[in-house]
């Protein structure tokens, strides 16, 4: 039973408060799914001696500072992960969300995610006057598939926010995984999907908005594709102990997350994301 806690992919428009509340509630949620998990018929009879492998760790990020931004700034995206040590240990991106496998098989993997979606704020700058929208804790499925035994994987998650109005969003993507003894180099093709709730939230303009900023004109963003981009990571395991990553993002916005005034007129629709990240793990009887 794999279970992995990341908070999305290191937005710096996090506060300390807002990574505290996430931690807390996906923490309840994390206490909630691994009850659940012990129960379900998939999972194999565990020794009571198997001791669980913890991994905790962080990522230092540099992201654009909101959706479509062309100003970037210095983020952290905290991680923690949980196997028994008579389990591999399996594949996981920089940029999967959390996560924990209920089924799983030799090629597949089924189960529920959850992730964190930042917030928006509009006092000063490029954005003054814009509708803001708080952070939201998103919760749903994911499911992956290997077509090639440990060299390529594909993945999916749909989310929706725990509030009804959030809507939902879903990530498309693919990795190829080549490991050279220590050094892990993986990355793939990314696609973002969401509804018309979700683009409206982040890339719509009210006409109320638009009086208030005075330099961009009102928008009815319509829900479809996000962006569409690439994802790569180097990842070395320098002892039982120590793991670093080195993490990049490129998402290019299309449809009307492209067109919207947001975009086009006060940010861009080229995204970059830089990571550097350390794992360490230990084990707990």
């Amino acid at each position: 039973m794999r279970k992995v806690f990341r908070f999305g992919r290191g937005e710096s428009g996090l506060s300390a408060s807002a990574l505290l509340a996430a931690t807390v509630s996906l923490s309840a949620l994390i206490a909630t799914q691994s009850a659940q998990a012990a129960d379900s018929p998939t999972e194999k009879p565990i020794a009571s001696n198997d001791p669980w492998i913890i991994s905790v760790g962080g990522m230092m990020t540099v992201s654009p500072k909101w959706d479509g931004s062309s100003r970037y700034g210095i983020g952290g995206m905290p991680s923690i992960s949980f196997r028994r040590a008579s389990e591999p240990e399996t594949f996981s991106a920089p940029d999967d969300n959390f996560d924990i496998t209920f089924f799983t098989g030799k090629r597949f993997a089924i189960g529920p995610v959850a992730s964190l979606r930042p917030g928006r704020s509009s006092e000063g700058g490029r954005l003054e006057g814009l509708d803001t929208h708080p952070w939201a804790v998103e919760a749903g499925v994911f499911a992956e598939f290997w077509p090639v035994e440990d060299q390529l994987r594909l993945r999916g998650e749909l989310r929706h926010g725990l509030r009804s109005h959030d809507g939902f969003s879903a990530d498309l993507g693919a990795d190829y995984v080549q490991d050279y003894g220590q050094l892990t180099l993986s990355g793939g093709p990314r696609m973002v999907l969401a509804d018309d709730n979700v683009m409206n939230l982040r890339y719509g303009v009210s006409p109320e908005a638009a009086t208030r900023n005075g330099t961009v004109s009102a928008f009815d963003a319509k829900g479809g594709i996000v962006s569409v981009g690439l994802s790569a990571a180097q990842s070395y395991v320098w002892s039982k102990e120590w793991t670093t990553t080195l993490y990049q993002r490129f998402d290019y916005m299309v449809g009307d997350a492209a067109n919207s005034p947001i975009v086009k007129d006060l940010g861009s629709r080229n995204q970059f994301t830089f990571g550097v990240g350390a794992t360490y793990s230990f084990t707990a009887e």
